[in-house]
Order: structure tokens, then sequence, then C-alpha cells
């Protein structure tokens, strides 16, 4: 009854798919080391591992955190669901006390993801779940508190504020959860609203499914076939049988003598010197 109810406040009033893919895991057991027991889940008796529990709540839109439990006498127990009490993060006792075994693995899981329309400041909007918190700074409650919508499909409004000192009942965090606290009247005249310190209303959205950016296939393909024809064509050049030459008698041929070249060697210049004879002279009588 309680899943149908759902099913139809979701096609209704948030028009968030049934079978959503886009999967989110905000804390995490082995990962973060979320060591975060909480009460108030649902046990699943036919599921038996964690790979199983894990599937079945990323596959329930409802369902926002999942935990597989070692039981002393039971065995291995999942446990899963969405409004929890309890929390050891909340710095309840009551899970220190009764939480059953070691927590094995878990998650906190966010369906689709989220729009906000609108950050809210001094304003009170009315019919919400308390989010009981006592442990924490105040960024720590507040971070919480979101935290909680945005992991929770049917909320789409939460609010954080301290009315008094000393600290009322009022104080602290404040989220939609359908069917039961829907969001209703919305003050800004209240105690509380002049007194808020923050807030939102967001939106579920789930768009269609894409893959994640994978290798170029189109383009590897054609390289691929490139490559081969090109390879091809290398093998086909190589193997071709080419036309033989006609071969003629080879011819020895003796090769030419070299030209000799005259030394010449130079001999030494001897200057010869003619003879002096002296003149003769005829006396004429």
């Amino acid at each position: 009854m309680k899943a149908a109810a759902v099913l139809l406040l979701l096609k209704t009033a948030w028009a968030f798919p049934a079978d959503c893919p886009n999967v989110t895991v905000i804390h995490d057991v082995k990962g973060d080391k979320w060591y975060d027991g909480c009460l108030g889940l649902d046990q699943k008796t036919e599921v038996t591992t964690a790979a199983a529990c894990e599937a079945q709540c990323k596959t329930d839109m409802d369902c926002s955190i999942w935990q597989m439990i070692k039981h002393k006498d039971k065995g291995e127990l999942c446990w899963s669901g969405n409004v929890v009490h309890g929390c050891r993060s909340r710095g309840s006792d009551e899970a220190l006390g009764d939480f059953e075994g070691d927590l094995l693995a878990g998650q906190r899981l966010q369906h689709g993801f989220i729009k906000v329309v609108s950050t809210n400041a001094k304003m009170e909007t009315m019919g919400l779940l308390k989010y009981s918190e006592t442990s924490g700074t105040e960024a720590e409650q507040i971070e919480r508190c979101k935290m909680y919508c945005y992991t929770g499909i049917t909320c789409t409004v939460w609010q954080y504020g301290k009315e008094s000192t000393p600290p009322s009942k009022d104080d602290g965090c404040w989220v939609e959860h359908g069917p039961s606290n829907l969001k209703g009247e919305v003050k800004t005249d209240s105690d509380w609203a002049k007194t808020m310190v923050t807030g939102e209303t967001i939106e579920h959205t789930c768009p269609p499914y894409v893959a994640p950016d994978g290798l170029p296939w189109p383009w590897i393909i054609a390289g691929i076939v490139l490559g081969v024809l090109a390879l091809a064509a290398i093998l086909y050049a190589l193997l071709k049988k080419t036309p033989k030459t006609k071969k003629t008698r080879a011819v020895k041929i003796e090769p030419k003598p070299e030209p000799v070249v005259p030394i010449f060697i130079p001999q030494p210049t001897v200057m010869m010197m003619a003879p002096q004879y002296a003149p003769q002279y005829t006396v004429l009588r």
C-alpha cells in the first residue's frame, strides 16, 4: 500500500520516473568509512549478499539507504529504506545500544539530479517532518538536513532554523517527506521564520540516461579499415611479379694504358764567354 501511494505521488506531483537509472553514491561504508548505523530500515529477507542489497536499493526510487549487517546469530542481513532514526552520525545513543552486529557494507544514494529552485530565508513551510540531530556543528547539521532532502525523491523543501535560546523542540531541521508530510502553508511572520537560518526549495529531475563518453569507435573502425587497405596495397606491390630483363654476354674490356708523362729534369745553365781579341791598327804611310 505504501509503495503504491508513493508511486502514485511520484506520477502526479513530481513526475519522477519509477526506474530512473541515474544514481549517485553520496556516502559509502567501504569507500569513505561511512560507518553510520541507522534504525528504521526495512529488512529484505530475500536478499543475502551485499551486491544484491545494493542492487535492490538502486532500483527502488524510494530507497536512499542500504546496509548489510553481520548478525551474531542470523548471519548477514540486508536492511534498506528512506526514513531512518537513531543514526550514529546524528549523535543518537539508540543505535549504539541496539545496532545488531557489524556493519559490513552500506551506502546513501541519490536518485536522479537536483535542481535548486530557490534558496529560502525568513520563511517557515508548514507540514514538514522533523529530522532530529543532536551532534555536530551547526554547519554539519545543515549539511545533513540538506542531504536528507536531496536523497529523498518526495522531498522538495528543507529548512533549518533556531527559534529560541535555550533551544526548543522546533529548532533544527525540517524536511518534506511524502506522502505523509507534504509541504503546506508558508509563513513569513512566525517566530520560527524570523530566526530561520537557511533552506531550499528543490526539484528532483531524471533526464534520459546518457552513457559516459567512450572511445570514438566509428573513427577507430575507419582507421583500421584504411590501415588494412594500405597494408594490402604494400603487400601486393612487393609480391607483384616483375618482368625479366634481357641479359647480354659480358665483354671484358682492357683498361686503357695511362699516358706517359715525360719527366722534365732541369739542367744547369752554363754561360760561355766569347774570346776577346785586341783591335789591330794599321799605320798608313
